[in-house]
């Protein structure tokens, strides 16, 4: 079971991240219906990150409290919130989508390991809610 409360804690202080992130963006837009959709992810990735929480809890582990305070998801979320001076709107959405490539990136690395089913379903569909979220915004690839 360590593994597998490795892998949340991984994902937990992901969430964080990306949360963090698009809430820093949502201050920075100038476009009200992206600054609602930012805030949305943002509420939607603590969620995720509440809901990974308790599986740690249930699994008897400690959870994470915080994002990652080093590494490249950090650095990209680190590097919108220096860049959040004046800047237009289509640069945040890049910024944000290369933020959240690397939050798709460690979901995907959670989904090779070794989780117990009812773990590997909560990881697969907060993840592919994250994938289907980021689409919403209109940016992002399919």
């Amino acid at each position: 079971m360590s593994d597998t409360i490795r892998t949340l804690n991984d994902l937990i202080a992901t969430c964080r991240d990306s949360e963090e992130g698009f809430g820093k963006a949502a201050k920075g837009v100038h476009d009200d219906n992206l600054r609602h959709r930012f805030l949305g992810i943002e509420r939607q990735r603590s969620d995720f990150a509440e809901e990974m929480t308790a599986a740690v809890r249930k699994l008897g582990g400690e959870p994470a409290e915080s994002a990652h305070r080093s590494g490249t998801l950090h650095s990209g979320w680190r590097e919108l919130e220096e860049s959040i001076r004046p800047k237009d709107d289509p640069s945040f959405l890049a910024e944000c989508e290369t933020g959240e490539e690397n939050t798709l990136r460690h979901y995907e690395h959670a989904l090779t390991q070794e989780l117990p089913p009812p773990v590997r379903a909560m990881v697969r569909g907060t993840g592919w809610r994250c994938r289907r979220r980021c689409w919403s915004c209109g940016t992002w690839s399919r």
